[in-house]
């Protein structure tokens, strides 16, 4: 049997399709680098993992069990299984892996780095679902379709499944759209009152951070590294859920690889800008940035701190190198000759920042699937630096606290070989009634420490925006002031 696929007229946004479904995914397109929305929910399957216990669980029948073993390799078997590989002919994904694989899944690409970063929030390394329909909301044509496979847990289709599943998104969308038939849209959307928060801490204190990037850099200075990624992890407490919090984030800070992630016990909201990893078929590219200033409300300044930008030979020489590795990575993966760099240091813009960014093309061998290219290439060298074993360590010896899903992906492995994964960062962990937000910035040998640190709060200007904040030397005070006492 082909999977069901049935274009549905509606004017709904994605984003009120959201319920109180379990395990939701919707993956926010927002620009021309994401033509596509999408919405899954319910999953046949979910897979999380804690080091090397995986634990496999079947909701429909709720049924579950613990496997111990390298996570890559436990998902690899799983994903092959239902593969849709006779259907070619869609630019979008037949059912699929959805979630977030989290940046300390390092650990088995790279098995003898250390891990001493503390896992202090208890998160797993990695969360996703296995979806058998889904929604696809394409942007350039105005249209909606419903996916529906039919796939079953044990890789098995049925017919009868497909249509049931089919017919649900079709009642809940035409339920919608009648419901709203005769009700003008708000001219901008609108949310509850919520008091600005009065706590923001960090992991680390402003001296601690400048402390760490002069650290970075003697190890520069020695020669065991060119560039390192460095964070500090911002937490506020929170009055509203996570869905709420990734509405706030998505209308203040819009970007092209939004995402909301339902975990459970936790959820994830991204703005993130960056794509890690587009597949299709044999065609892989990654477009890595590095480079930022921030954004301006008047033209003439906004177009001065680009002009900066683009001039720094600093930033410059920090996204060639980046370029470099990520061109080494996708050269692992694909056929000689095949890895090509067709864009090198673009000026991009986004709501709060604006960012150099590169891109880098191949084509796989036959012998690598997605998931196999996504192991290979893991972490982005973007969010750890070059080279990127040393990189790493390093950082796990000048960050105190686990990054969790930070500077990992999240997107999706499709079972017809059209994926998608994006960096996550600009990302929100809600967990235990606080939100938790990472910044980072690349370190090099003539960077600033005072500067660096002033980037990450540029970085954060977004998600204190969604807390009703502004990134004032006040906020910069509150973090020298009060680091949180339990990090």
């Amino acid at each position: 049997m082909r999977p069901l696929i049935v274009e549905l007229e509606t004017s709904r946004p994605p984003e009120s399709l959201v319920g109180r479904q379990s395990g939701i995914v919707l993956l926010r397109g927002s620009s021309e680098a994401s033509r596509y929305s999408f919405l899954a929910t319910n999953p046949f399957l979910i897979f999380r993992s804690f080091g090397s216990r995986c634990e496999i669980s079947l909701p429909e029948s709720h049924v579950s069990h613990v496997q111990f073993g390298n996570p890559w390799q436990v998902l690899d078997a799983l994903m092959s299984r239902f593969e849709l590989l006779d259907e070619v002919d869609f630019p979008f994904p037949l059912g699929g892996c959805f979630g977030f694989w989290g940046y300390d899944l390092k650990n088995f690409t790279e098995p003898k780095l250390p891990r001493r970063a503390l896992n202090d929030l208890e998160l797993p390394d990695s969360h996703v679902g296995f979806y058998d329909s889904l929604v696809v909301f394409d942007h350039q044509l105005g249209k909606t379709f419903v996916v529906s496979t039919g796939l079953n847990a044990d890789g098995s289709r049925s017919e009868k499944r497909a249509h049931e599943k089919c017919d649900v998104w079709k009642s809940e969308i035409q339920h919608l759209e009648s419901a709203h038939r005769d009700v003008k849209p708000p001219a901008s959307q609108s949310f509850s009152a919520f008091a600005p928060s009065q706590e923001i801490s960090s992991n680390l204190s402003r001296d601690e951070f400048i402390s760490r990037v002069q650290r970075a850099q003697k190890y520069i200075h020695f020669g065991d590294i060119y560039q390192v990624n460095l964070s500090q992890r911002l937490a506020a407490g929170c009055g509203m859920k996570g869905w709420e919090f990734f509405q706030r984030l998505n209308a203040v800070s819009p970007a092209p690889f939004a995402a909301y992630l339902d975990c459970g016990d936790f959820q994830v909201a991204s703005s993130s800008p960056e794509q890690f990893l587009r597949l299709s078929g044999a065609h892989i590219i990654t477009r890595p940035i590095k480079g930022t200033r921030p954004r301006h409300a008047e033209p003439t300044r906004d177009a001065q701190l680009a002009y900066e930008l683009q001039t720094s030979g600093k930033e410059l020489a920090e996204l060639v190198m980046i370029t470099d590795l990520l061109r080494n990575d996708l050269g692992k993966v694909c056929e000689f000759g095949s890895v090509q760099v067709p864009e090198l240091a673009k000026l991009e813009k986004f709501a709060q920042v604006q960012h150099l960014v590169s891109t880098v093309e191949g084509r796989l061998r036959k012998d690598v699937t997605h998931f196999a290219a996504l192991a290979s290439c893991f972490p982005g060298g973007s969010i750890t630096g070059a080279p990127k074993f040393r990189a790493m360590e390093i950082i796990d010896e000048l960050e105190p606290v686990s990054r969790g899903p930070y500077c990992g992906c999240h997107g999706y492995l499709g079972f017809n070989r059209e994926s998608q994964l994006s960096i996550t960062i600009r990302t929100a962990i809600y967990a235990r009634e606080k939100i938790y937000f990472n910044v980072g910035a690349g370190i090099v040998a003539d960077s600033k420490p005072d500067a660096e640190y002033d980037e990450t709060l540029a970085k954060a200007a977004g998600f204190l925006a969604a807390l009703n904040q502004s990134p004032t030397p006040e906020i910069a005070h509150k973090l020298r002031a009060k680091p949180n006492p339990g990090f």
